[in-house]
């Protein structure tokens, strides 16, 4: 038995029950702005500790002629790596984790 398609025009739009700024405001500490990265971009700590260990293995260290996605991908992560932001996050991660 098949679903009963809903017009596009006729689907409800649900309202968002979350206001992100009101969010943001009350959660200071949940994104952080990077300060190397173009575009006032927010991150979450442990997505910017993530971003430094990743910019740190030894199979990124090299920036060849590879496809444009692995180049750009590369290229994104060059900042990331002597950023002290990102390794003062790794190394607080680090030692959650032990």
């Amino acid at each position: 038995m098949r679903r009963a398609r809903t017009a596009r025009n006729k689907a409800r739009n649900f309202p968002s029950s979350l206001d992100v700024q009101d969010w943001l405001q009350s959660h200071p500490e949940a994104l952080i702005s990077c300060p190397h990265q173009p575009g006032n971009l927010k991150l979450m700590p442990a997505a910017c500790a993530k971003r430094h260990r990743t910019a740190n293995e030894p199979r990124w260290a090299v920036i060849g002629a590879e496809p444009f996605h692995l180049f750009v991908f590369k290229m994104n992560l060059v900042p990331c790596r002597t950023c002290q932001i990102g390794a003062r996050l790794a190394a607080q991660q680090q030692e959650r984790a032990a």
